[in-house]
């Protein structure tokens, strides 16, 4: 839903950035975050192909009042304003939703639209739902009430998952219990597999997976858990590893 103008999974990514977790949210935007949303823009305005995501309206935020290259603001909106720097949910954190106030999502939700259309002109049509541990109705309820299109959630538990797979429900139109026509629906779609890194998003084997997490390659540290490394891809062995 999210990725339909993506022709091939490798053209259209995303990537999660928690506002705040092991690090602080100002040592996530300087170590990390702030050089993600620089490629973001180089690579996406180098090659035509590309698309991303991003949710996390306070690294937006913070990312354009750090960045000193104006031309490098001109080249995001161009790239949003394109759509292939589509912002999903935009609130200004992506939201705990089993333990929070409808008060509170709904604030948060402002304050990143807020942003969103004063400086991008923006206004998102899709929800992005991947890390919060726990998801309520609450949110579903609220995303459609703001005009959205549709949502996509992750962290429910394997079993569950699975029993939908089989169902072929993984997609479904979510309505509250309080209410009995179509009126408040959101269409909402779950992940399939188990997480949204690298091992669980190919396909239902991370083994196989994995192979192609190229972070995992030497001298990273991080390892695949499943005895199946990644191999590096040259033009002697594309072919093979494309139809392995």
């Amino acid at each position: 839903m999210l990725t339909k103008r993506c022709i091939n999974w490798y053209e259209c990514c995303v990537s999660h950035n928690d506002p705040g977790w092991i690090k602080t949210f100002d040592r996530y935007f300087r170590e990390q975050t702030k050089h993600i949303l620089d490629n973001i823009v180089t690579k996406l305005s180098e090659d035509p192909k590309l698309r991303f995501i991003w949710a996390e309206t306070s690294y937006l935020s913070a990312w354009w009042e750090t960045v000193k290259d104006p031309k490098m603001k001109t080249q995001m909106k161009a790239l949003v304003d394109s759509g292939r720097l589509e912002i999903v949910t935009g609130g200004w954190v992506m939201n705990d939703e089993a333990n929070v106030h409808y008060f509170a999502m709904i604030t948060q939700m402002v304050e990143g639209h807020e942003w969103l259309m004063d400086h991008l002109g923006v206004k998102p049509k899709y929800g992005w739902a991947i890390d919060p541990f726990g998801l309520s109705p609450t949110m579903a309820y609220i995303l459609k009430g703001m005009g959205f299109e549709g949502m996509v959630i992750q962290r429910v538990h394997y079993a569950i998952k699975k029993y939908l797979a089989s169902k072929q429900e993984l997609e479904f139109r979510w309505r509250q219990y309080w209410e009995h026509n179509a009126d408040s629906d959101i269409v909402c779609h779950i992940e399939p597999f188990y997480s949204y890194d690298v091992p669980h998003t190919c396909g239902p084997d991370p083994k196989v997976c994995c192979q192609f997490d190229f972070k995992r390659l030497p001298p990273s540290k991080v390892k695949c858990p499943w005895k199946a490394s990644p191999h590096k891809i040259t033009d002697s062995n594309v072919h093979q590893r494309y139809t392995s």
